[in-house]
């Protein structure tokens, strides 16, 4: 059995999108998404506020590079991974499979 690992998450681009290569030859565009929403927990509701690492590679990369600014919406479809900064502090990061601007 195959466990899941699916995110939807919808927000603002927070900080202004980088477009690297890969040393293979592959493009990514990695962005900040911050969320911010009421959400129900126990009958109760309660502010969520998420801010990510959103990587978005391949040929989709190069084609949002222009589409993507400061403040822009949308949603993300995608799974979450970990990456290690230079210091080796973990972080999760959304590897985008589908990007739509809302």
């Amino acid at each position: 059995m195959e466990l899941s690992n699916q995110l939807v998450l919808g927000g603002s681009v927070s900080k202004p999108p980088k477009l690297t290569t890969s040393p293979a030859g592959i493009s990514h565009l990695r962005f900040v998404l911050d969320h911010q929403s009421e959400q129900q927990e126990a009958g109760y509701p309660r502010r969520s506020f998420v801010r990510v690492l959103v990587v978005l590679g391949g040929e989709a990369a190069k084609q949002w590079t222009h589409e993507l600014t400061v403040g822009s919406q949308v949603q993300v479809t995608g799974f979450l991974n970990r990456i290690e900064d230079k210091n080796g502090v973990g972080k999760l990061v959304l590897h985008a499979q589908q990007l739509v601007k809302i």
